[in-house]
């Protein structure tokens, strides 16, 4: 009986040698359509792991997502480069149904492995996805949830809305943080308080998101709860506030002259930004006086607001 290529390639795969599988292998990826895809899900478990990082690499080639599980399970190898490659491997089934094996990974044993389905999720923005995503919205482990809300804010279904706020007073401040911005992003149904109650987020860089999440809201509330941040203690925060001032065109020039003198440049920067964008002519003294800044940043931003407030006159460029 005389054997095809198809044959032989089999026999390297089944093969005790680790260095017959190795190659037969790296062969396969020239000659994807050889064997079916059921003949590799056994190396996928063999002992060796260059052998499953390869078998990884020849059936994310194939594209059949009934190698997802099996995919979901080597995310978490103890070998670093086989789980990566099974991870990079699953954002990489972009037909519909790989959706329903991802689903099924959401609920995995690993907190890792149901990070890994959840991100992979995150590409297909599949409505099917959203019960298990808002499950994993309250899962034990903080990354799983931050994921979660990753993957909910892409798939902007206003259904999902209820748990992200739950979101905004998770345990985790990471959570929190990310949550904010998935909120923000269904402007058309989020409404103010569900951002201004996060300015009291004992964590600075929650405040931070929220701060610039609140520029995409103009409103009387919006502008206030900004003033507010004004007398954060973390720079970063003001900042944040101050650029969200200027992206809201706020009349707040008086409260916010003081920043001029700031020690942090990217402040002053921002402060210009906000006198050039409130229109209050009264602001050109200290705009004036911020040409002359030792920080090229500063000095544009000044020049860029004083050409906002219309002819200079007197004040010199």
């Amino acid at each position: 009986m005389i054997q095809t290529y198809a044959d032989l390639a089999l026999a390297r795969l089944r093969s005790a040698d680790v260095n017959e599988r190795r190659v037969a292998l790296l062969e396969l990826e020239d000659n994807l359509d050889l064997v079916p895809v059921d003949e590799l899900l056994p190396l996928l478990l063999d002992g060796d792991a260059t052998v499953r990082r390869l078998a990884v690499q020849v059936v994310e080639e194939i594209g059949d997502p009934v190698v997802i599980p099996q995919l979901v399970e080597l995310s978490v190898d103890p070998e670093r480069d086989v789980a990566t490659a099974a991870r990079h491997a699953l954002r990489e089934f972009k037909v519909p149904s790989a959706v329903v094996y991802l689903v099924g990974g959401v609920s995995h044993a690993h907190p890792e492995a149901r990070g890994a389905s959840i991100l992979a999720l995150r590409e297909h923005r599949d409505a099917r996805a959203v019960p298990a995503l808002t499950k994993a919205v309250h899962d034990s482990d903080p990354a799983v949830r931050r994921e979660a809300v990753i993957a909910l804010a892409h798939l902007r279904d206003p259904d999902s809305l209820p748990v992200l706020r739950e979101a905004l007073r998770d345990s985790s401040e990471d959570v929190r943080r990310i949550a904010i911005g998935a909120i923000s992003s269904f402007q058309a149904e989020t409404t103010i308080g569900d951002l201004l109650e996060t300015l009291d987020d004992e964590n600075w860089q929650v405040r931070q998101e929220a701060a610039a999440a609140l520029g995409r809201f103009p409103s009387n509330q919006t502008i206030a709860g900004l003033l507010q941040l004004l007398g954060d203690a973390h720079w970063e925060v003001l900042k944040e506030a101050l650029n969200s001032l200027a992206q809201l065109r706020a009349p707040v020039a008086e409260a916010v002259l003081l920043f001029t003198s700031h020690s942090v440049a990217d402040v002053r920067i921002a402060t210009a930004n906000v006198l050039g964008e409130a229109g209050e002519t009264d602001s050109r003294e200290a705009l004036a006086e911020l040409l002359a800044d030792p920080d090229t940043g500063v000095q544009k931003a000044a020049r860029r607001a004083l050409q906002k407030l219309g002819p200079l006159h007197a004040v010199s460029a």
